[in-house]
């Protein structure tokens, strides 16, 4: 039977009246990609075949995305984004059959923010998985059924304290202490016409067909590199040749670390010079930052900083790393790794 053996959570930074706000790159596939890379974290064994169970409205994409993002064979299946929906999916693989299986419930509740009055604040925006293995341990999570108009991730965080406690050997990681909530103040209303935005079936400057996107994806959502067993060399992105001695006949995938990367250097991209991809986020949300990461001795990316205004990241600093909304393009949003501030304090 299956039973969970690991729960992340996923936070975003930004506040605003009181409860945690997605930022402008940040959508419910965002969200829950980071909850989805934590609960797989440090773990030696991948999952085969993984069924995950998306609970929440995504993107259309998420139904490739998913699998794209954890680099191995996904199906999925949508959920309505109820605490109640989520309990019932939670209820049915708990002590199911079959293999291994991923829940993630994502919320953007700060797109309804109430304006005034007297009514309780949302829950915020968040994000939290559930890995679900075969196991001989039963393990009912804590997870109330609640009202169906409460959201899924705030049922599992208000749980979160208990399940810690009584949810068998279920490992915990990731932003459990949602109150009081520390971040950055948001403005709403940027966010929300940033979000909203319809993605442009025209090319806005440099680029990049699809094909191209899609064949770059190990490099640009899992920091995928090769290691070349003959001479040693790391080349980053991975180009299927080595940068040294051009083998291509003895390179191995290796992963560069998606948290603890050093600013080696940094820029700030103010009005006018960025590409024109990025010209709706520079009238948005005013210059940004673009940092020269050293993630391992000889091996350097640069990545588009987020989640920190411009003077606030040094060179020495490390940093974490998060799927991110890029800019839109033929239809859809691009997607990439942006880098963002280690908090001062874990959660």
């Amino acid at each position: 039977m299956r039973s969970v053996v690991r729960v992340a959570s996923y936070l975003p930074v930004g506040v605003a009246e009181g409860v945690r706000v997605a930022g402008y790159d940040e959508d419910a596939f965002t969200l829950g990609a980071a909850a989805a890379e934590r609960v797989l974290a440090e773990r030696t064994e991948r999952p085969g075949h993984l069924v995950v169970h998306l609970v929440g409205v995504f993107p259309s994409m998420a139904d490739w995305g998913f699998a794209a993002l954890l680099g191995q064979e996904a199906e999925v299946v949508h959920h309505p984004g109820t605490a109640a929906e989520l309990t019932r999916t939670l209820r049915a693989l708990e002590g199911g059959l079959g293999g291994p299986a991923m829940i993630v419930a994502s919320d953007l509740p700060e797109r309804d923010l109430p304006s005034g009055g007297h009514s309780p604040p949302p829950p915020g925006a968040g994000a939290v998985a559930f890995l679900l293995e075969s196991s001989d341990e039963e393990s009912a999570f804590p997870v109330e059924k609640g009202s169906p108009n409460r959201s899924a991730v705030s049922a599992i965080l208000r749980a979160g304290k208990l399940g810690r406690q009584e949810a068998g050997r279920a490992e915990f990681v990731g932003d459990w202490d949602a109150s009081p909530p520390r971040g950055k103040a948001v403005e709403v209303e940027m966010v929300r016409q940033w979000a909203n935005r319809e993605p442009s079936h025209v090319s806005e400057g440099a680029y990049v067909p699809w094909a191209r996107y899609i064949e770059n994806l190990p490099s640009r959502w899992r920091l995928v590199a090769d290691e070349c067993d003959s001479c040693h060399e790391v080349t980053f992105p991975a180009r299927a040749a080595c940068r040294r001695c051009g083998r291509r006949d003895t390179l191995t995938p290796t992963y560069l670390p998606r948290t603890g990367a050093r600013v080696a250097a940094i820029t700030t991209i103010g009005r006018g010079g960025q590409p024109t991809e990025f010209d709706d986020q520079v009238e948005a949300t005013g210059p940004y930052g673009v940092v020269l990461l050293d993630f391992l001795e000889g091996v350097r990316g640069t990545l588009q900083l987020t989640d920190a205004a411009p003077g606030e990241v040094h060179v020495g600093d490390p940093v974490q790393t998060f799927l991110r909304r890029l800019y839109p393009m033929e239809g859809e949003w691009r997607y990439g790794r942006k880098a963002a501030p280690l908090p001062s304090r874990s959660p």
